[in-house]
């Protein structure tokens, strides 16, 4: 009895462990579901394509980058291999994340940070302090 409560436990943590991550679909009905205008913006000019070479942090992951529009306004979101990494990510440019995103130009809009928030518990972690 006690080896399965033992195998029971080690499963428990593994489950419990596990990092909760959005996918990009994922993420697109959260923000169709709290704003149906929302638009992806489809970027045509190669200088204005969202690079991770861009960011100055580890683990983006690449080609992940983009351009989403909300009310006339604009922000990036882009996806990180971890949550630590986006949360560095925002620490370091002083913007907002969720579990494994990051999205920039966010801060001093109040329409964009009202929306990261509500749809999906972003946070800003130089204002979590």
């Amino acid at each position: 009895m006690a080896k399965i409560i033992s195998i029971l436990s080690l499963f428990i943590l593994i489950s419990c462990s596990k990092e909760e991550r959005y996918s990009a679909s994922q993420m697109w009905k959260m923000a169709q579901t709290k704003d149906p205008n929302i638009e992806l913006v489809i970027i045509t000019d190669p200088a204005k394509r969202i690079l991770c070479e861009n960011y100055h942090v580890k683990g983006c992951i690449r080609g992940s980058g983009k351009r989403i529009k909300l009310r006339l306004v604009d922000l990036i979101a882009i996806e990180f291999d971890t949550e630590e990494n986006a949360r560095a990510a925002a620490l370091t440019y002083n913007q907002y994340y969720a579990r494994n995103w990051f999205f920039d130009d966010v801060k001093g809009e109040p329409v964009l940070e009202n929306f990261v928030k509500e749809v999906f518990d972003a946070k800003n972690p130089k204002s979590s302090k």
